[in-house]
């Protein structure tokens, strides 16, 4: 039996999620992999009255629920003066991938994000990084959670986001960091225009080909494979389906939201990167499909 089977067999888990069908559907899964110690609560408010007597190891809750969801669920557990284990783990699943989202996970102090719908594959490895390879805790004024850097690489020359990196460290390079700011304003712009977009229009057609071509570049600088393939995704979606008009205004607006939010070094972790990618890939999939049938 291996170290992360012997973990997760001694392990207590708390599921909080206010649909029974996704509580039931956690709870099989992780009896697949072993655990039989879990208990569930409907929202974030029923959690905290079962923290008061239950300790569990890992925490696995929702994002939206009343009347306290998991964003708020979480706080209290780092914060909170009566948690007992603000250092506990937890995991937020969730269907929301925008900007906001990922980074209101991470600055409440999530310990791992999976973006629904749930596959056993991405909880089992959220499961084997918690148990197997558990990353250091923070304690600051404005951040309590655990450590957002994965690991701590003498050699690494990156954006500084721990008060505990050394002064002299510097970023890459200034055009890497000059191209994801550029990066952030083209996207900007094409958010803003993208709810008065005409899919019908060659001239808004070519305006966004021209932005989609300032991307590319931009991101061949910034030296982001991520922000490369969801930049080609984009462009794979506009060439297939913009000739026709049938582009769809909210799956450009996905694709931004996705470029603006891996363009932040080190802010979302490549798990995280990869469902988000997958979504986009999903989603322009099931477009296809849905006009071949129509």
């Amino acid at each position: 039996m291996s170290q992360f089977e012997k973990k997760i067999r001694q392990s207590t888990f708390l599921i909080v999620d206010d649909q029974d069908f996704l509580c039931g559907v956690l709870a099989d899964l992780l009896r697949g992999f072993g655990a039989y110690d879990s208990h569930t609560a409907k929202n974030g408010a029923e959690a905290i009255e079962m923290l008061a007597t239950l300790n569990p190891d890992i925490i696995f809750t929702d994002l939206n629920m009343e009347p306290v969801n998991g964003f708020e669920l979480t706080k209290w557990v780092r914060r909170h003066p009566d948690s007992r284990n603000p250092e506990v783990p937890i995991v937020m699943l969730t269907g929301e991938s925008d900007l906001k989202t990922i980074y209101g996970a991470r600055d409440c102090g999530v310990s791992e994000l999976i973006i629904k719908p749930v596959i056993p594959k991405q909880v089992l490895a959220r499961l084997h990084a918690i148990l197997t390879a558990p990353r250091g805790f923070v304690r600051s004024d404005s951040y309590v959670g655990p450590d957002r850097r994965r690991k701590k690489d003498p050699k690494y020359k990156g954006e500084l986001r721990r008060a505990c990196d050394p002064m002299e460290i510097e970023e890459t390079s200034k055009e890497a960091k000059l191209a994801n700011e550029g990066i952030r304003t083209v996207v900007l712009s094409l958010v803003e225009s993208v709810a008065e977009f005409d899919p019908k229009c060659k001239d808004s057609l070519h305006h966004l080909l021209e932005n989609i071509a300032r991307l590319k570049n931009l991101a061949v600088t910034s030296n982001n494979p991520s922000v490369a393939k969801a930049i080609s995704s984009l462009e794979s979606y506009i060439t297939a389906m913009g000739l026709n008009g049938d582009l769809l205004p909210s799956l450009l607006r996905d694709h931004l939201e996705c470029i603006a939010a891996l363009s932040f070094p080190g802010a979302v972790s490549r798990d995280v990167s990869e469902e988000m990618l997958q979504n986009l890939r999903q989603s322009v999939t099931n477009n296809l499909q849905n006009l071949r049938q129509a």
